[in-house]
């Protein structure tokens, strides 16, 4: 196994097996053209034209293209496409610069390929020979991605929630990192990835950070999505990710970053 390995597994999608997807001619979203019997349904919403789908122009503002498209949510919750009970709205953009088009449930995303975004956290200190040390969650039994390896503090982007703040909130949530140490943090770039599921693609941008941590801080998880923290070496961890499939696949993506960066 490699590190390009583990990168290529960020990117695992046949475009091919995709409708590009628009609303008001912004370029949103990929729909798996095995999804196009089910999109069918709702042409009164929808018209493919020349190998893309379109959402209908009288659908024109955030409150009608978010009824549209919980009303297909609950469609695929109706067919059992979507089995988690996981609620959660996150927005849509043309652009993270402009307001939402629209929030759909976080689940929905993949059918119809949107691009979300979330925050991932590195936290790491050093031992008394000065080897960098990172620590590491491992995740809950339960929900998505059971016993992975995780960041101290990683979340998706939730509607009406700024970076900063979802930054905030997963840290202490996640580690019991309070605000004022959070706020030390490094922005140090985005990383993101795409992958085909049985449901679409799911597809997401992460903006990543570092934290140096007190030697004496211990991390704490407060919503129940870690079970246990290990304060490991990088050099096991790197190990870890270039010869096994421990660590949640975007997870190892983001050490990767945080290791080029801290060269």
């Amino acid at each position: 196994m490699s590190f390009l390995k583990r990168i290529k597994e960020c990117n695992n999608y046949n475009e091919k097996n995709f409708y590009k997807f628009y609303i008001s001619n912004n370029h949103v979203g990929y729909i798996k053209k095995k999804n196009l019997n089910i999109i069918k349904k709702y042409s009164k919403y929808f018209s493919l034209i020349n190998e893309k789908i379109f959402l209908e122009k009288k659908i024109n503002n955030f409150s009608k293209r978010t009824f549209v498209f919980n009303e297909i949510f609950n469609f695929l919750i109706k067919r059992k496409k979507i089995l988690s009970n996981h609620r959660e709205f996150f927005p849509v953009f043309s652009s993270l610069k402009s307001r939402p088009l629209l929030k759909v449930q976080r689940l929905l995303g993949p059918f119809f390929g949107f691009q979300f975004f979330g925050v991932h956290l590195n936290g790491f200190t050093f031992d008394k020979e000065g080897k960098c040390m990172l620590w590491v969650g491992k995740r809950s039994k339960k929900g998505n991605f059971p016993n992975d390896l995780d960041q101290i503090a990683a979340g998706g982007l939730p509607y009406n929630v700024s970076i900063k703040n979802n930054l905030i909130k997963e840290a202490f949530e996640e580690a019991n990192i309070s605000k004022y140490l959070v706020k030390k943090s490094k922005y140090i770039g985005t990383v993101s990835y795409r992958v085909e599921t049985n449901l679409g693609l799911s597809r997401h941008i992460l903006f990543c950070y570092n934290l140096e941590l007190p030697k004496n801080f211990i991390p704490k998880n407060n919503d129940g999505e870690i079970q246990k923290f290990y304060l490991w070496p990088i050099e096991k961890i790197l190990k870890i990710i270039k010869n096994t499939k421990k660590f949640k696949f975007d997870c190892a993506l983001v050490i990767i970053l945080f290791c080029i960066k801290k060269k």
